[in-house]
């Protein structure tokens, strides 16, 4: 009896530390945190079924790389592919799960979205590595995003980031949204396509226009509330 009692007790001892450790993980999920993981893994040899860093498939490479921060996916692409929010693809942020129809049909193939139009996942061929979206074949059979871990507000952001001389506030970029340059005739000209998840200084707002925020050096973007979030320094 004294036995069952101390091993009763031991098992009581060793519960909170398991739980501790699950939520310590949970709470340092975070889409950067999920990427810095992913590329660390670059180089891991492809294996039918493998879900460690001695080989992986791609579902296996999600599957380890979201349960290291406590979010634990469904083992198969089909499956992980009805979890979470869906996302559009002009919307897509770091840590999002993008989805391709590949030797089946329906989702068959995923990785993890790395920003600036790439994405991370384990190659049939060359084991884990980074790809371009606009690679043919992926182009061709991308069929949809998901996300599962939350994205940093832009009040978190803008707090994180040193307040520069002159700087009235930030905007984070939540949809493609052009970047215009004001000309000498006082006119403006698109110079770039700034994409989602980017960040950027703000130096003065003019209602010209319609409204637009100054990133300093003469270049401009929209108040479209849709595409962009600003925040005034100090909040």
């Amino acid at each position: 009896m004294k036995k069952v009692l101390l091993k009763a007790l031991a098992l009581l001892l060793v519960l909170p530390m398991i739980f501790t450790h699950q939520s310590a993980n949970a709470a340092e999920a975070s889409p950067d945190s999920i990427v810095k993981l992913a590329k660390q893994m670059q180089g891991v040899p492809y294996k039918w079924g493998g879900t460690t860093p001695k080989g992986f498939d791609c579902s296996g490479f999600l599957t380890y790389v979201y349960s290291e921060h406590g979010i634990k996916l469904p083992r198969t692409t089909a499956d992980q592919y009805k979890t979470g929010e869906s996302v559009s693809r002009s919307e897509l942020l770091p840590g999002d799960i993008v989805f391709f129809t590949t030797y089946k049909p329906g989702a068959s193939h995923a990785g993890i979205y790395t920003g600036d139009n790439k994405f991370i996942h384990a190659d049939s061929d060359d084991g884990i590595m980074i790809n371009s979206m606009d690679m043919s074949y992926y182009k061709s059979r991308y069929i949809g995003a998901k996300r599962v871990v939350a994205q940093e507000s832009v009040k978190g952001i803008a707090a994180a980031v040193p307040v520069k001389q002159g700087q009235i506030g930030m905007v984070y970029v939540k949809k493609k949204i052009n970047l215009w340059q004001r000309t000498e005739d006082n006119k403006l000209k698109m110079v770039r396509i700034l994409n989602p998840g980017e960040k950027y200084r703000v130096y003065n707002y003019d209602t010209r226009f319609g409204g637009q925020y100054n990133l300093g050096s003469q270049l401009y973007i929209t108040n479209m509330e849709s595409y962009i979030e600003y925040v005034p320094v100090g909040q």
